[in-house]
């Protein structure tokens, strides 16, 4: 039998007037009463989400001025190539801009969905808390690759910058865009300032926007953390029974009174009852790293060659 389901929102002015929304659909299975109340749950949720989101939002670095700044280098064409840089340059930008604008809005909904949560409830015995946790986890892993794109994406830049010379890639292989590295674009950079191509004044500004992101505190904890979500087992934040638990092979080694070692432990089973992380504080490292990013892209947009 076909339910009908109606949404109204109301908005109510301390100024005096009201405005009213409304909007409906029919679906042909009949939800349980349960269902119906995780439904509505969740709808208020989201509700609440996109009020406080703004908020979120406001408080967290912007980039988006950088694209109103005009370059004022004159690229040399030396052979047909350099023309590209004319496009690419300003295109690698955008993509910084809208990667770093991307990473902003994630990250201000994976706040949200945190300060949402319950005291005194969690996944396992919760459905609403459930949903904002899995809400929350989505997000805020997605600000944890958009904050490394954002410094893969720079390596592209200085790479465009300078006319596809700066790193050694065999653009016939369809995987060259991994070769591009920071570790080959510092020795590049240091190749092309030892053939004098590149005048010792770039070439200390590029290496000093390059290391602020090293200056943040939270450095070390945003790396393992975004290493964990890309390319090993998913890190634990604030439930650790939602997430997998792998037995550590690693051993402990006993000793006797003199030094020598006697002996290995191995502990397998049980499960992880502390989290890795904390939302909180990754959320905190996350913002302090976001600043320095910030930082860098401006450092790096005050060089002439590199708009």
């Amino acid at each position: 039998m076909p339910t009908t389901i109606t949404i109204s929102l109301e908005f109510i002015s301390d100024k005096g007037g009201a405005k009213a929304f409304s909007n409906s659909f029919s679906q042909e299975r009949e939800a349980s009463d349960v269902g119906k109340a995780n439904l509505a749950g969740e709808v208020f949720a989201e509700l609440r989400k996109c009020a406080s989101y703004a908020d979120h939002l406001s408080q967290l670095p912007s980039v988006r001025d950088l694209l109103t700044v005009e370059s004022s280098y004159t690229y040399e064409a030396i052979d047909p190539t350099d023309v590209a840089n004319i496009f690419n340059v300003p295109a690698v930008w955008l993509e910084i801009v809208n990667t770093f604008t991307n990473l902003r809005y994630v990250l201000a909904q994976a706040k949200s969905y945190k300060n949402l949560e319950l005291p005194h409830t969690t996944p396992e015995n919760d459905t609403l808390c459930a949903y904002l946790h899995f809400q929350k986890m989505y997000s805020l892993n997605l600000a944890a690759l958009d904050l490394a794109k954002i410094q893969d994406l720079v390596i592209r830049l200085l790479y465009e910058s300078f006319s596809g010379k700066l790193i050694k890639v065999d653009l016939d292989d369809p995987e060259w865009e991994k070769k591009l590295t920071l570790r080959e674009a510092k020795k590049g950079l240091k190749e092309k300032l030892d053939n004098k191509e590149i005048n010792s004044s770039d070439f200390d500004a590029i290496m000093a926007a390059l290391s602020i992101p090293s200056k943040s505190a939270h450095q070390a904890t945003v790396l393992r953390y975004r290493n964990g979500v890309a390319h090993r087992i998913r890190p634990s934040v604030d439930y650790p029974a939602m997430f997998t638990d792998i037995s550590d092979r690693k051993s402990t080694v006993h000793y006797d009174s003199s030094g020598k070692e006697v002996s290995r432990s191995f502990s397998f089973g049980g499960r992880r009852t502390t989290p890795e992380f904390r939302f909180d504080d990754l959320y905190l490292a996350f913002v302090d790293y976001m600043r320095h990013l910030a930082e860098m892209l401006e450092a790096l947009r005050a060089i002439p060659r590199l708009c």
